[in-house]
């Protein structure tokens, strides 16, 4: 590792073996998830500001940086606690601040990318990121209403971002030679979770002097680089009603909310009392609001989600809740606040377990843009299944 590089690294902290940050909530309940699902135990989670990592050997920070200016996003990735091993999560549709961010990581540490999640369609082949093989920038991330995808190569947005020393590199060829001598970021081409595991496993041989980024499929393996014992989460059918809410307007989770309504779940746009005793009546109710016309900016974003937060704890007052499910990384965020908050696993691909104080009822979170159709449906009746 080069004399520029050792200059600018942190004091290794023995305290936290493995710290991930994530740039918004379900991301980091993501991530928690994939690494309990690898047998580290519960991960607990921190949201910024509380910068402190936790005292467990693996730590999850939420950095909530997905829609604050790039400058903003940067300066969070700056002051990151101290971990023997580091791992940043981005967005599997390459969606947010994650090229500053990672420019910002490489100034003290190469990084290591590996942008693909299999599990639901999305690759990196030739250095483009796919889903179902078409590039991620043409299909929904192309219409986010806070912050449109342009490209689908990883490096093109690294090097808009001021990061000069980016490179596409495969298992096959150029890996080896670059974790020899690592410098800036490379971008690892990956079609499966074999080889995503194969990626990681090289990188453990110098986790310590290399930052590994990507989606929840390559932080999930970084739990190898961490003593664990193997325990892992055993999900209980949950009884009482379930409520559902959506503050997310990606395509993906309104036609998940469209199928369960045609499956007969009730559907409100108004966390009220008529939606309290529908919620009691039916047992399940999907909360979603309505979606804007035309982008939408911050304060708009954050209004809605508080309205939709509020609805859902004058709910909680009302109705013995069995269980909690969040669609959106906002929608999570407003609705847990600052909860000390612990992932016990996931429920599958995306899906996550939480355990938050101050809420009864178990919580199960995913991004906005996961799933078919039927995702949402799958869900209920997995929570619903003995």
């Amino acid at each position: 590792m080069s004399e520029t590089y050792r200059a600018g690294c942190t004091r290794q902290n023995a305290d936290v073996e493995l710290l991930v940050a994530a740039d918004d909530r379900t991301g980091a309940f993501e991530s928690a998830a994939v690494l309990a699902d690898h047998g580290t135990g519960p991960v607990a989670v921190t949201a910024w500001p509380r910068t402190s990592a936790s005292e467990r050997p693996i730590g999850v920070l939420d950095l909530g940086s997905r829609h604050l200016s790039p400058a903003d996003a940067a300066d969070r990735v700056d002051v990151l606690p101290d971990a023997t091993f580091h791992a940043h999560k981005i967005d599997s549709t390459l969606r947010g601040n994650w090229p500053t961010e990672l420019a910002a990581r490489a100034r003290t540490k190469p990084v290591l990318l590996v942008p693909s999640l299999p599990s639901l369609g999305r690759t990196c082949e030739g250095g483009v990121v796919l889903e179902l093989g078409r590039p991620v920038h043409e299909g929904n991330a192309a219409t986010d209403v806070r912050r449109a995808v342009r490209t689908s190569r990883p490096v093109e947005a690294l090097l808009q971002a001021g990061e000069h020393d980016a490179s596409e590199v495969t298992v096959r060829d150029g890996l080896d030679a670059w974790l020899a001598a690592p410098h800036g970021v490379a971008v690892v081409d990956a079609v499966d979770d074999d080889e995503i595991d194969e990626i990681v496993a090289r990188w453990t041989e110098h986790a310590a002097d290399v930052v590994l980024a990507g989606t929840s499929a390559a932080v999930g393996a970084a739990a190898a680089v961490v003593a664990h014992d193997d325990d892992t989460l055993d999900v209980p059918p949950v009884d009482g009603s379930v409520l559902v809410v959506c503050g997310s307007v990606h395509p993906a989770s309104r036609r998940q909310i469209d199928f369960a309504e045609r499956r007969g779940i009730p559907v409100s746009s108004i966390a009220d009392d008529i939606a309290a005793r529908q919620l009691q009546r039916e047992g399940t109710l999907v909360i979603a609001t309505e979606i804007p016309v035309g982008d939408v900016d911050e304060p708009m974003a954050v209004a809605a989600a508080s309205a939709l937060a509020r609805g859902v704890h004058d709910i909680r007052r009302h109705v013995e809740l069995g269980a909690i499910v969040i669609l959106g990384g906002d929608t999570a965020t407003a609705v847990i606040g600052d909860a000390d908050v612990e992932v016990l696993g996931s429920l599958g691909p995306g899906e996550a377990w939480v355990d938050a104080a101050g809420f009864d009822a178990p919580i199960v979170t995913r991004s906005g843009g996961f799933g078919a159709d039927h995702a949402l449906v799958d869900l209920l009746d997995r929570l619903r299944r003995p």
